[in-house]
């Protein structure tokens, strides 16, 4: 008998249904493998470590079993081609080469393929769109130490995976567990791929060995969307991909290329380990956009792509490479912290644009979710600390978060990186072209008792409106929460001690108005340092620049106009004759230095703050020359020879109209008519004294 070398299949084969009551597997608990994985009795059973294959037209698994202990299991739907078959030491190797019209496989009603066992273990389906609905799994349990093979879908227009067993515990979808040697990888290549409603594609390993990567190739899309009800009280499965270690193995790395990549309604992609083991990498490759947006009401989670340390191991890095990538209504992009372990760093490349955004009326639900970019190390609310068993402090260290991109723009979003435990916050580093803030938004790297962590911004454009900050604190708990966004219901056991972290903002412009704040503080550590070096600074006086410590050494701010001197400043006539230049300070403390410092007024452009600064054209557009300034109204003009030598002034006084005046020696008195009195200021403090900290310098290049 010769051995057989293909499988013709004329047009429209038939059709190969299996029916059957479906699988039993039980998942016990989120830290428990599937029970009952390799042992199904009905459906259609072969001899371990053999082949089963279906190859034909549609095929459909209503309810169908079909098992092969440490084997293979190969589904092809072909609607006209030949299928070639080559044995090989562990079986059959089915091959699809040159075929190009497939039929579909559809499994249903908890339909199970699983070749579960000691041995080689591997799937394969093949066909034009392959639909996994209601707890239908496709599953590998390594139970031995031979290493096994994965699984393998190939749909040549869609694969979609949508809800649960009607217990809502076992998710549609792919299951590849490791309880002794490796499983390899699960590879998925379509055009469409969406997971609905619960779905998911998960590996898990609970020895030492690694879990198995996931590599999914979508040309078109994948869209994860939404959750699954466990019961209506209680808690929900939410759809996505994930892989986790729950021992010392290494959770399998993430790759995800595709065109579209959608993330909704509290769907996640996530690699986690909740043992010793290290977390993968997660790395997404988006050719045109990337959007996450909305949230799980059940589970008070937004929708995200993250990677997570849950014990003593620590995370894998997360990566992002997409032309846009837009993080909406809750949208979170994170690395994370709960215990010992330290979260990974997370790597954006966008060169078009970032766009966070939070709708106004988020405000109003009882569970919001601004949406942002974080790396943090915080402990969770006290129902999850239940849930994962974890201590109730977190010693692991936040991690760093770089983007490079065209125009980073915020309105209510986040950028942070925040430890609210005993580790040290990690670094914000951003390069782009527009940098804008609006209404409520940071950037942050927050800390309570390590060091803070350090924000460094290149851009041609600096935007900070509306109430935006950018802070490298080092305060209290409350300030790290509230930095996170988390309105957690608990308390931390937090002294406050940690240092202010620094801020370096290299920019053209540096815009800010309404409110907005750039901030190094601390409790009682040290202040951290402000440097900004800039062409033009164009801010209102409710602006705050400040290095303070309440308790601890004040932190300095630096201010370098590149390429400017002072008969080049544009400054604008309101913020002129409405406040002086300078204000003063009266210590709050003794012996302590006054390092607060709010920049009013200076190189300020004639255009209205409160809207957004687009492009350079248009604020160039807003220079006037200074040959061709004309006399302002209600301002006084003066001239000042080109030999007369500028003398830094060393005090400032007030006369009986108001004004303000520089001078250049030490008042020796509080002006009568000042406003100031000796119950607050015993003298007029010099400049010197009153900004020991600050040093604004201008090159003479």
């Amino acid at each position: 008998m010769s051995v057989p070398i293909g499988l013709r299949l004329d047009n429209n084969p038939g059709e190969i249904r299996v029916q059957g009551s479906g699988h039993n597997l039980v998942i016990s608990s989120l830290f428990s493998p599937v029970l009952g994985a390799g042992a199904s009795s009905n459906g259609l059973r072969i001899l371990p470590k053999k082949t089963l294959a279906l190859i034909g037209g549609n095929i459909a698994l209503e309810g169908g079993n079909l098992t092969a202990p440490g084997g293979q299991i190969e589904l092809g739907s072909v609607n006209d081609g030949t299928v070639s078959i080559n044995p090989t030491t562990s079986g059959w190797e089915f091959g699809y080469k040159g075929l190009q019209n497939f039929q579909n496989i559809e499994m249903s009603k908890r339909a199970l393929v699983d070749t579960s066992g000691f041995g080689n273990s591997a799937i394969q389906l093949v066909g034009k769109q392959i639909v996994l609905t209601e707890g239908s799994v496709a599953l590998i349990q390594n139970q031995g130490a031979q290493a096994a093979s994965g699984v393998n879908m190939q749909a040549s227009m869609l694969l979609r995976l949508s809800g649960t067993s009607p217990d809502g515990m076992i998710p549609s979808g792919v299951e590849v567990e490791t309880l002794g040697g490796n499983v390899g990888d699960v590879v998925v290549s379509t055009k469409h791929l969406s997971f609905e409603d619960g779905a998911a594609i998960n590996s898990k390993t609970f020895t030492q060995a690694s879990a198995s990567n996931i590599f999914l190739n979508a040309s078109e899309s994948i869209e994860v969307k939404g959750f699954s009800f466990i019961n209506p009280t209680a808690a929900s499965i939410a759809s996505g991909v994930g892989s986790y270690t729950f021992s010392a193995g290494t959770s399998g790395k993430i790759a995800i290329n595709t065109g579209q990549l959608t993330v909704l309604d509290g769907g996640t992609i996530t690699s986690g380990t909740f043992g010793a083991g290290t977390g993968g990498e997660l790395i997404v490759n988006a050719n045109r956009s990337v959007e996450l947006s909305g949230f799980n009401p059940i589970l008070s989670s937004p929708s995200q792509v993250a990677v997570g340390a849950y014990y003593s191991g620590n995370s894998g890095n997360l990566k992002f490479i997409s032309p846009t990538i837009r993080l909406y209504n809750g949208g979170l992009i994170a690395s994370y912290t709960f215990s010992s372990g330290s979260a990974g760093n997370v790597t954006i490349e966008a060169p078009n644009f970032i766009d966070i955004t939070t709708p106004t009326n988020i405000e109003n639900l009882s569970y919001s979710f601004p949406s942002g970019i974080s790396s943090y190390a915080v402990t969770p609310p006290l129902p999850i600390q239940k849930l994962l068993n974890l201590s109730s402090e977190v010693s692991g260290e936040a991690s760093s978060i770089k983007i490079k991109t065209g125009q980073l723009s915020l309105s209510k979003g986040s950028i942070t990186v925040s430890n609210a435990g005993t580790g040290s916050a990690g670094n914000v580093d951003v390069n782009a072209n527009i940098i804008s803030l609006q209404n409520n938004s940071s950037i942050s790297a927050a800390t309570a008792l390590g060091n803070g962590g350090n924000i460094f911004l290149h851009a041609n454009n600096v935007q900070l409106f509306g109430k935006s900050t950018i802070s490298a604190s080092a305060t209290n708990p409350l300030v790290a929460i509230r930095l996170l966004n988390i309105n957690a219901p608990y308390k931390l056991t937090v002294t406050g001690s940690g240092n202010g972290g620094n801020i370096d903002i290299n920019t053209i412009f540096l815009i800010a108005s309404q409110n907005g704040q750039i901030t190094a503080d601390a409790f009682k550590g040290r202040g951290g340092n402000i440097y900004i070096n800039t062409q033009g600074l164009f801010i209102t006086p409710d602006t705050q620049i400040t290095s303070n410590s309440q308790l601890g050494i004040d932190g300095t701010v630096e201010i370098d106009f590149q390429d400017r001197n002072p008969s080049q400043v544009k400054v604008q006539p309101e913020a002129i004759a409405q406040t002086p230049e300078i204000a003063s300070i009266c210590p709050g403390r003794s012996g302590a230095i006054a390092g607060k410092f709010v920049f009013r007024g200076r190189e300020s452009a004639l255009f209205e703050l409160n809207k957004p600064l687009y492009n350079q054209s248009f604020l160039e557009s807003s220079f006037v020359p200074v040959e061709e300034n004309k006399p302002l109204a209600k301002t006084r003009s003066s001239t000042i020879e080109e030999n007369t030598q500028i003398v830094e002034a060393q005090g400032w006084v007030l006369d009986s109209n108001g004004q303000v005046t520089l001078v250049a020696t030490k008042p020796n008195e509080v002006t009568p008519n000042s406003s100031l009195n000796s119950s607050s200021c015993s003298s007029v403090t010099p400049v010197s004294q009153l900004f020991p900290s600050i040093e604004t310098s201008y090159s003479d290049d």
